[in-house]
């Protein structure tokens, strides 16, 4: 009897069911902790991340939020990576009720990148004072429906968003979650009166679609960079400053300050090119002005719009020496270079031949890419004729016209000069290759280093392997050009005409026949 009477009440008596909690009690920056930085991880604009270290002992919690890869539990805290600018993390746990830590209820506004801080956290039991002996009802109308309830800490049944729960009378604690949502943490009191709980969840992220006009602009929130041209995403609620950004132009830039659950648009128009201007005034007119290896122009030349930056600027015109200048553009200013190309000694050849000078030098250069051999003060090869390159036609053109200047361009003179090929081949070009091959067949091949090393200048290996390789006054044959080329050099594969220097570049051999002006001791090299 007094055992029966024992069992009602306690049935009666009101019972304590325990649905338990996480406390923030610390959330700091860890200035002396290097690990965020020595042990990084990025997000996925390749920027590296801020690294919360969670001091929670028991295993099983999961991380809510704009998370970066996989959290790594040691077995006293968990190692959670998030990117710069992170407001809030949220938390769960199969044993306590979810929770969501805004950092600047704890002094910092976001995680910053490359930083390392520090989370601390308490378990507590909130005391759930039920009455077993009397239930309620509490029906929970939840938005999305695919959310999950939790009262005490236990899921609830329902579906499509509907719950109709009997509860025991007295204070509970419900919990409604989805991934990307805030966290909805409440709780409510069951009497005889029949409850209605409607839950909207609001979207934890705000999405964002920024693009500009210029392509290839980069797209920056908070002078980090998203991506180039057009960039969209889900970012968490707060204000960003968000920037189109491309070196020379001027920027443009917005002050947003995004909700949950919102969608903006941030669209800019085409950047506008920040601009300055170049004059060149240099002597002789016509030649060649190239900024940044590309040809822009000849002299003189006025450049009105011109995007700042630094420039590599040439000036140059055959005959001459090249100049080179570093331009300085800047904004609204004008760069002016002014001057006088300095002849080559080359082209003081051109410009005094059949004067002080003999024309026969200009005529061997072209077609064998120097005048040694020559006699007089040409006998050597001087520095600045580094920019001339081999052009047997242009030799044949200066036979004929010192032939015809001396009345001989029909006498024997000529066909000793032109060769045998002359006067059938009336093309320059043609007649050119027709003079080479029938000197090289002469040789036969035989014993061509020996007759090269002899008279090395007279025999023009390279001439007819830049008629092969050009095409030019025969058919294009690339391999024969490259054998003959290989036979203007040494056996061990080098070369000191520095004429040879582009041909031999285009053909790609450039790795295997090397410039060695040491070869010819008369060189003269400064």
């Amino acid at each position: 009897m007094k055992h029966n009477l024992l069992l009602v009440l306690m049935f009666l008596i009101r019972v304590w069911a325990y649905a338990q909690d996480i406390e923030v009690k610390k959330f700091e920056l860890m200035a002396k902790d290097q690990t965020a930085a020595s042990s990084p991880r990025k997000d996925i604009n390749g920027m590296v991340c801020g690294l919360v270290k969670v001091q929670l002992k028991e295993p099983g919690a999961e991380f809510e939020g704009n998370v970066m890869g996989e959290v790594q539990f040691t077995g006293d805290e968990y190692l959670v990576y998030l990117p710069n600018g992170t407001k809030r993390l949220g938390i769960k746990h199969p044993d306590y009720l979810p929770t969501t830590i805004v950092f600047a209820d704890y002094g910092t506004k976001k995680i910053i990148s490359s930083t390392t801080y520090e989370l601390k956290v308490k378990t507590n039991k909130k005391q759930a004072k039920v009455d077993n002996s009397k239930k309620g009802i509490a029906v929970f109308n939840i938005k999305p429906s695919n959310a999950m309830l939790l009262i005490d800490g236990q899921i609830a049944d329902g579906s499509s968003g509907v719950y109709t729960l009997s509860l025991p009378y007295g204070t509970h604690y419900y919990t409604v979650k989805l991934k990307d949502f805030s966290i909805n943490n409440q709780s409510i009191q069951i009497d005889k009166t029949a409850k209605n709980i409607n839950v909207d969840l609001t979207e934890f992220f705000a999405k964002v679609d920024v693009s500009c006009q210029t392509e290839d602009a980069d797209i920056l929130i908070n002078s980090e960079q998203k991506g180039v041209g057009k960039w969209g995403g889900m970012m968490i609620p707060g204000k960003y400053t968000i920037e189109a950004q491309k070196d020379g132009c001027h920027s443009q830039s917005r002050q947003v300050e995004l909700k949950d659950n919102e969608t903006i648009k941030v669209e800019f128009t085409a950047l506008k090119t920040i601009t300055g201007s170049l004059r060149v005034d240099y002597e002789p007119a016509g030649a060649d002005i190239l900024l940044n290896g590309k040809k822009v122009g000849v002299t003189p030349l006025y450049i009105k719009e011109l995007p700042v930056g630094d420039y590599h600027l040439e000036i140059w015109k055959e005959y001459y020496v090249k100049e080179f200048a570093t331009v300085k553009i800047a904004e609204d200013q004008e760069w002016k270079e002014t001057g006088k190309l300095k002849l080559t000694q080359f082209g003081e050849l051109i410009v005094n031949a059949g004067k002080d000078d003999d024309p026969y030098a200009i005529a061997m250069y072209y077609r064998i890419g120097s005048t040694v051999g020559y006699r007089g003060k040409h006998n050597a090869c001087v520095k600045d004729t580094f920019h001339i390159s081999l052009d047997p036609v242009k030799a044949v053109s200066w036979y004929k016209k010192i032939l015809s200047d001396r009345g001989e361009l029909n006498s024997d003179v000529a066909s000793n000069i032109l060769g045998p090929c002359y006067p059938s081949e009336t093309d320059d070009a043609k007649l050119s290759f027709c003079t080479l091959k029938h000197e090289i067949d002469e040789l036969d091949g035989e014993g061509k280093y020996e007759q090269q090393v002899i008279m090395w200048s007279y025999y023009p290996y390279a001439a007819l392997a830049w008629h092969y390789f050009y095409g030019i006054g025969c058919e294009k044959n690339i391999e024969e050009a490259k054998k003959y080329m290989r036979w203007a050099c040494t056996e061990e594969g080098e070369y000191w005409y520095p004429a040879y220097i582009k041909m031999i570049k285009d053909m790609g051999l450039d790795n295997e026949l090397k410039y060695n002006p040491k070869l010819n001791p008369d060189f003269i090299y400064e």
